[in-house]
């Protein structure tokens, strides 16, 4: 058990690296705006490279997961991640730092797939829910830490300087998971656990990959994924920002410490729905849709219809969209139940393609729809928020529906 501990540590704080770096966008938005020259399409489209190169890598990442183990995998990204987070530090213009961002997203792909790779290897069935939980509540600090205390540290010395920071954080981060993770337990044998099949293994993963997009419930699930993170971290890790900024007139550290409220309402959400879903009620679908169902009636408020909220409404409002939102970890335990041990690595990552699909897809089609309104001396028309959150309401809902076709698994 301890040997688990040391190695669920670094782990969780790779992917507390990586949602730091999925939600950094937010906080920093009007000062890329302003440095580097970028309307409000263009911050959309770098923000969201981060996702589209994510995305790209996750099949052949699933793939080599199974085949070779996570650990290399991570090893080698995690290094791409590190130069990403360097290059984007100092980019000069648009197509540097999306550069920047692109390499920071292919460095960050195997950040949450990697670790459920592993605990597939390393703990019991019924323990994967609440233990991914356990690991996204902890990574999710990172979206903490993208708001208020990333605030302060770029009001104190600036983006760039910032971003330089946390690449060394990075690489020590990386040695560590070097130092003390394990592919397997000595007990088990290398080719039941990783799944690699001799000679003809690229034969047989392709099949794998034909086996996860045969099953109709998973492309019902994969949309769900898709509107249900590509709304909230278009909101939370992006949007959020310049509506605090331009419709509440908030400085930087007072909208990063508005913007917690998203992260910490994940923190809560996540162990509670695993638990609901492992031990309570012992089943995938309904707590699922209850969740983003929930979800999806929190966005509403900020549609517009309702007059400006007080800080106290609009801080519960933001919270409970973050609550809500990390029902999503479900999606993941489900696909994992759907198929076995030796595909679990392929399901997981061709899920969160469209996972990160869907991040890319809603944060660049709002920074486009935002566009259309006018944008004079660098101010956001407050008439294109509601538009751009009106569209993620209905997504949202329109993923809520998709589940209610899925396959049930009872545990």
């Amino acid at each position: 058990m301890g040997k688990k501990i040391w190695m669920f540590i670094p782990l969780s704080l790779l992917f507390f690296l990586s949602v730091f770096y999925r939600n950094s966008s937010a906080i920093i938005a009007s000062e890329l705006m302003s440095d580097l020259s970028l309307r409000a399409s263009d911050l959309g489209l770098l923000s969201s490279s981060f996702f589209y190169a994510f995305a790209l890598v996750q099949i052949p990442m699933g793939v080599a997961m199974d085949l070779f183990g996570p650990k290399r995998l991570i090893m080698i990204l995690s290094s791409l991640g590190i130069a990403g987070a360097l290059f984007f530090a100092m980019a000069p213009s648009l197509p540097f730092s999306v550069l920047g961002r692109s390499l920071l997203g292919v460095g960050m792909a195997c950040a949450l797939m990697g670790p459920m790779k592993l605990f597939t290897v390393w703990f019991p069935v019924r323990a994967f829910a609440t233990l991914s939980g356990v690991l996204i509540s902890i990574g999710v600090i990172g979206s903490v830490v993208a708001t208020a205390p990333l605030a302060i540290a770029v009001d104190w010395m600036g983006w760039r300087k910032s971003f330089l920071s946390v690449a060394l954080i990075h690489l020590f981060i990386t040695v560590w998971i070097y130092l003390v993770v394990r592919e397997y337990p000595k007990e088990e044998g290398r080719d039941e656990v990783i799944g690699t099949y001799g000679k003809h293994r690229w034969k047989k993963s392709m099949r794998g990959i034909r086996q996860v997009l045969s099953l109709p419930s998973f492309w019902l699930i994969a949309l769900t994924a898709f509107v249900r993170y590509g709304t909230y971290i278009s909101i939370a890790g992006l949007w959020a920002g310049p509506y605090l900024e331009f419709v509440y007139q908030l400085p930087l550290v007072e909208r990063g410490k508005m913007l917690m409220s998203f992260p910490i309402g994940y923190i809560v959400g996540s162990p509670i729905f695993g638990i609901l879903s492992d031990r309570v009620f012992k089943n995938r679908k309904g707590v699922t849709i209850i969740g983003t169902g929930l979800y999806t009636f929190s966005i509403f408020p900020l549609i517009g219809f309702i007059p400006l909220f007080t800080p106290g409404i609009l801080l519960m409002v933001l919270f409970c969209i973050g609550f809500f939102s990390s029902s999503g970890q479900l999606l993941y335990a489900h696909i994992k139940d759907l198929f076995p041990r030796s595909l679990s690595g392929t399901a997981l990552t061709t899920l969160n393609l469209f996972v990160m699909g869907g991040a890319a897809f809603f944060q660049h089609i709002m920074g486009a729809m935002i566009d259309k309104f006018s944008i004079t001396q660098g101010q956001i028309s407050t008439e294109a928020f509601p538009f751009a959150f009106g569209f993620c309401f209905v997504a949202a809902a329109i993923g809520t529906a998709a589940y209610l076709f899925v396959k049930e698994v009872r545990l």
